[in-house]
């Protein structure tokens, strides 16, 4: 069985479940911040139980597919320029780029590869922006395709000890050890269900808007200012660092969002002048800029 994960470290995360080892985990080398935690709180911090299976079974179909243009072949030109665009102000090097989309298109041959000869495939989905773009991707590419597939959609609140409750927005943040409490809630695909999504895939590269949302849990397109007025009303008055407001943002509004994004509409801002910078307070850092409301 193939697992297919919607991210880049969603797929290490799942990577680490597939043969997960508490074991071998509590044997490694760790680092503390204060003092050193008890053994039973250790072994409570990484319980948990593999899902059996090779890691070699987990491909990332990732791409960002919510943002930019999708009209074109998926492992063309244009996902990785969307990708300098989105993340073009940190230090990535081209090599490191050109690996991360050579692997991309890697695990999207191995997946179709995979599918052809009837491997079953089970999507792990989310109500994330992206996760929900990627499992219509999916389907439209396998909709010709003769295997099986299921998927595993991440509830929004999750039961743990002690009658708490966990919210997620994707996979990525649920702890490897704790993939395998979600197996019960795989369900098959139906080949309606399929058609369905494939035809939203479509309509979706039809429309080709800049940005594409889930908006009352429906995927749809939106223009490239949605998201713009959860930076507008979180706006301090006075100087405010960019960091700061980024991160207020993704804590108040987990929509799957990602930083990347936030920080492109506030540069946006800042060349329309509705932000101006103070100061580049840490020139290394791409939201190390101290900024405030332009007046008039």
């Amino acid at each position: 069985m193939l697992e297919v994960v919607f991210s880049d470290s969603a797929k290490g995360s799942m990577k680490l479940a597939k043969g997960y080892d508490r074991k071998n985990i509590l044997g490694g080398a760790f680092g503390y911040i204060g003092g050193k935690p008890a053994k039973a709180e250790l072994e409570k911090l990484f319980e948990g139980e593999a899902i059996g299976g090779s890691s070699q079974d987990v491909v990332g179909i990732g791409f960002n597919l919510d943002i930019g243009d999708i009209s074109n072949a998926i492992d063309g030109d244009s996902r990785p320029r969307e990708f300098v665009r989105l993340f073009g102000s940190a230090a990535f090097k081209d090599a490191e780029a050109e690996q991360y989309f050579r692997t991309q298109s890697q695990d999207y041959e191995k997946l179709l590869a995979g599918a052809k000869r009837g491997e079953p495939i089970r999507a792990w989905k989310s109500s994330a922006p992206f996760s929900a773009c990627a499992f219509a991707f999916l389907s439209d590419a396998l909709l010709n395709v003769e295997c099986k597939i299921s998927v595993i959609t991440l509830p929004e609140y999750c039961e743990i000890p002690e009658h708490a409750i966990r919210s997620y927005v994707d996979w990525m943040e649920v702890p490897p050890g704790q993939f395998y409490k979600f197996l019960h809630l795989e369900r098959e695909v139906s080949p309606a269900e399929k058609r369905a999504q494939s035809r939203l895939w479509n309509d979706l590269k039809t429309e080709n808007a800049p940005l594409r949302a889930l908006v009352n849990g429906k995927l749809i397109s939106v223009p490239e200012d949605f998201y713009d007025h959860l930076i507008i009303r979180n706006l301090p008055d006075g100087d405010f660092h960019m960091a700061r407001l980024i991160g207020d943002i993704l804590g108040k509004y987990p929509l799957g969002v990602g930083d990347g994004w936030y920080a492109l509409r506030i540069k946006k801002m800042i060349a329309e002048r509705r932000l101006e910078i103070v100061q580049e307070k840490d020139a290394s850092h791409p939201y190390g800029k101290i900024l405030r409301k332009a007046t008039a």
